[in-house]
């Protein structure tokens, strides 16, 4: 069996100070001035038709905006109206989902997530909608409430969301 064994550094200099360098020259570089030898047309086969381009907004997801906005002539109403609703405060991050809901940013939805939004979302990261169409939604949008405010709400149907300083933020259907 051979051994085999790397050249030492000294070793290495002395092969290449031996090997006999014959005069090479460096090839000549390649010519630069090129002409071209061929003319090529591509002329159409068919005419060229006529592109319409149409710039626009994306369509929101579910096919359909949904805003949630008091109109203006109803926000008086709406304020006397959330004074005698049972209240919910609602946190800062709360707020900024409000806000994402009502200028509907995350349609189709109509509110906060329900249970079985909630789950479809944690699990599929889509929601699939009434029409059997699917919308991409991979955030969970819930308002966290604990017992003790879930008594408080009792049986009502609407709820006052108010912020820390007990202003009415939305009033949630």
């Amino acid at each position: 069996m051979e051994s085999w064994s790397t050249p030492s550094m000294a070793t290495m200099s002395t092969l290449f100070t031996k090997t006999s360098h014959s005069s090479h020259s460096l090839p000549k570089p390649f010519n630069t001035h090129f002409s071209p030898a061929l003319r090529l047309s591509f002329a159409p086969k068919t005419p060229w038709k006529r592109v319409r381009i149409q710039a626009g907004l994306i369509d929101p997801d579910g096919g359909k905006l949904v805003q949630l906005f008091a109109e203006k002539s109803k926000l008086d109403l709406k304020k006397k109206e959330a004074i005698s609703l049972p209240k919910v405060k609602l946190t800062k991050i709360d707020i900024q989902w409000v806000h994402v809901l009502s200028e509907g940013w995350a349609s189709p939805l109509r509110g906060f997530m329900r249970e079985s939004e909630f789950l479809q979302t944690l699990h599929f990261n889509s929601l699939r909608l009434e029409n059997g169409s699917v919308v991409n939604m991979s955030v969970p949008i819930v308002l966290a409430i604990d017992d003790l405010q879930k008594q408080g709400i009792g049986d009502s149907k609407r709820v006052a969301l108010v912020d820390s300083d007990d202003n009415t933020i939305a009033i949630f259907n």
